[in-house]
């Protein structure tokens, strides 16, 4: 095995595995459904973000649609609790798609380009002000955070890059669509104090179940500012 360090940067590589990671910027959350008429452009324009590498951008499928006709292949209980949060912490009242959040700050209506725009200028990268270190152990990413002065939560995603979907019933039937950064799953790793630690990602029960990529979120009070992020391809 070949350890590389690079500006930031840490590689991994063996014959069968390839990996690297980095600190966005900004992390824009799109909630979707592959049940919604209106979200086709959104996802669009997620997939046209993510382009730049100091966007991390992740698709949450929701499932309040699937009564429609199609249910959703990748929608989860989950998507739908994060988005209830953020409904609760902007005071908004009901959820919709497609939602853009950005930096976990403020939303928008997600096929908004210039509004999606006009956020992620307004945060300035503020996700990378919190400074990371990190870097491989055989199977786990060994991720160092540095001293804080608030508390803050921990959420692991995991990420499958893209997927075509062929959708056969429902407001989208006939369509072709493909999704970027899907979110596959989502947990708390639990509560930071804010104090200097390491906390250590397990990368093997993901490639296990085929995914390509994984997210830390560091997250004030669960569904406040983004403080940080590290995006991981596996």
């Amino acid at each position: 095995m070949v350890i590389a360090v690079l500006f930031g940067m840490t590689m991994s590589v063996n014959s069968a595995v390839a990996e690297s990671a980095h600190q966005p910027k900004t992390v824009v959350e799109l909630f979707t459904s592959q049940g919604c008429s209106s979200c086709p452009p959104a996802d669009k324009l997620l997939g046209e973000l993510i382009e730049d590498r100091d966007i991390l951008g992740l698709s949450y499928s929701v499932t309040y649609w699937d009564y429609i006709g199609w249910k959703d292949i990748f929608g989860s209980a989950d998507n739908d609790a994060r988005q209830v949060g953020y409904r609760g912490e902007f005071n908004s009242r009901y959820v919709y798609t497609p939602q853009m959040v950005v930096d976990g700050e403020d939303h928008v209506v997600g096929s908004d380009r210039s509004g999606v725009n006009a956020l992620i200028e307004k945060q300035g990268g503020a996700t990378k002000s919190l400074p990371l270190q990190w870097f491989f152990k055989g199977n786990q990413r060994l991720v160092t955070l540095p001293d804080l002065d608030r508390n803050a939560t921990l959420w692991l995603v995991d990420i499958d890059h893209a997927a075509d979907v062929d959708i056969k019933r429902g407001e989208n039937t006939g369509r072709i669509i493909t999704y970027h950064n899907v979110v596959r799953k989502i947990r708390s790793l639990g509560d930071w104090d804010g104090s200097a630690k390491e906390i250590a990602l397990d990368l093997a029960e993901m490639r296990a179940e085929g995914r390509d990529g994984c997210a830390l979120i560091i997250q004030q009070e669960s569904y406040g500012p983004i403080l940080g992020a590290l995006e991981i391809k596996l």
